[in-house]
């Protein structure tokens, strides 16, 4: 039952945030045979329906339900989804489940999904993260980057340093390394990001660790904080996107 509440908060919060939708939210459980059915009914925006009652016309307003289900089967590991609404919020749904239902640290890369992170801008000491000043967010800096070889594959270099110190301190240390290393025969394919963020006014700016991974899995999950830490993601040009041919082709072999 608390898993079930937690997945429909997840829902409410994420549509809410995304949509202006969602205020209420309700998840109901039915077992038949060895699969598992989750009907969630998060609030759709408000109508109004013209009718008669009684002789006396009139417009009567009410708060429809939308459907999101899920169909999960323990024995073979497999979850699908039905949902009608916008593709953008098929792996968020998925995600909340793999948080709620199943307690994942964070959803794991899906194979059937094509497209990849482009990591390698972060490699640059001018990388700007970008984000609204009422989003709460205090500041973003790189702490660890991981190097794939492009050459030799399983070949990596792991840099990690403490942001909070210097917010510039594992660009030091990518300097130091391509004093003797050939950096530019490397891809960027895992990076955490150091994010300050003010949750509370009377309290200290909460310090949370991002961790996104080549080909397409990040650990954010869809709690209020978290969606704001997304968008500042989106904001910056760090989503996953249709590979190109070239660079991502050969990022995705040496992940």
């Amino acid at each position: 039952m608390a898993s079930r509440r937690e997945l429909a908060h997840l829902i409410r919060t994420y549509f809410h945030h995304t949509e202006g939708r969602g205020k209420n939210c309700v998840v109901e459980l039915f077992r038949r045979g060895e699969l598992d059915y989750f009907f969630a009914y998060p609030e759709d925006y408000s109508q109004q329906s013209i009718e008669w009652v009684d002789g006396e016309f009139g417009r009567r307003p009410h708060n429809p339900a939308f459907e999101v289900i899920y169909v999960y089967s323990q024995k073979e590991g497999s979850l699908d989804l039905n949902f009608r609404g916008s593709y953008k919020a098929i792996e968020p749904l998925q995600g909340m489940f793999a948080t709620a239902i199943l307690k994942l640290p964070e959803l794991p890369s899906d194979p059937k999904d094509g497209r990849v992170y482009n990591l390698n801008p972060l490699r640059q000491k001018s990388f700007d993260f970008v984000y609204d000043l009422g989003s709460g967010i205090q500041g973003v800096a790189v702490k660890k980057l991981r190097l794939s070889s492009k050459v030799k594959k399983g070949n990596r270099i792991t840099l990690e340093a403490d942001a909070v110190g210097n917010p510039d301190a594992v660009y030091d240390l990518l300097d130091k390394i391509g004093k003797s290393v050939p950096l530019h025969l490397y891809n960027v394919t895992q990076v955490e990001l150091a994010a300050s963020v003010m949750v509370d006014a009377d309290k200290p700016p909460k310090s949370v660790t991002i961790r996104i991974t080549h080909p397409n899995s990040c650990s954010l999950k869809y709690d209020e904080l978290d969606l704001k830490l997304r968008d500042m993601l989106e904001a910056s040009g760090i989503e996953p996107k249709e590979p190109t041919e070239g660079a991502d082709a050969a990022e995705a072999a040496e992940a």
